[in-house]
């Protein structure tokens, strides 16, 4: 369970991510799949949730980040850009997301985001129903490192099953095409 004391010192970036139908693969080649993100919900309901939370925490809200339609294997998102350069102007020193999959599925650079550069920004991070908290002594790096290689895993493990698919509808002969062409 995760709790604020003096929520009122926070000034919170809601960030949302989520990637559709499409993965890249950590080579940058973008395949397709049905991911994880039928669990996650769509964003206009993790927003509700992290909303939510907030308000059950008397927190205030800046702004909300949402990449839709952006894979977790790149850190090279519009929002979440945009987030960054306001973590840099001081206007957000919190960064709240429904769970660490949302936020990215990198786990060196979910390592390098956690551990140095919020820490050296003065940024709390929480990832709620993860019940990771950077400003709580009960959130361990190892749990963290964890949940970011299992996240990495699955994207790695989903592409790895995705291709072999491919390979095994192309040797049977079957369509290859997301649309098929039609003739007239």
């Amino acid at each position: 369970m995760i709790t604020i004391a003096n929520p009122e010192k926070y000034r919170a970036g809601l960030y949302e991510r989520l990637s559709n139908e499409n993965i890249e693969a950590g080579n940058g080649e973008v395949i397709e799949t049905r991911e994880d993100e039928q669990e996650s919900g769509s964003i206009s309901t993790q927003k509700l949730f992290l909303r939510n939370f907030c308000k059950e925490n008397g927190i205030y809200v800046y702004d909300d980040y949402t990449d839709d339609g952006f894979s977790g294997a790149s850190f090279d998102r519009p929002d979440f850009n945009r987030m960054i350069q306001d973590i840099e102007n001081k206007k957000i020193n919190l960064i709240i997301v429904k769970d660490l999959s949302r936020f990215g599925r990198l786990s060196s650079k979910i390592s390098y985001y956690l551990e140095e550069y919020f820490a050296e920004k003065g940024v709390r991070f929480i990832a709620v129903t993860d019940n990771i908290d950077t400003g709580s002594i009960e959130t361990s790096e190892d749990i963290v490192q964890f949940k970011a290689f299992f996240n990495e895993w699955f994207l790695r493990d989903t592409s790895r099953k995705v291709r072999n698919g491919k390979k095994t509808r192309a040797k049977e002969g079957k369509v290859m095409v997301t649309y098929p062409t039609y003739r007239l």
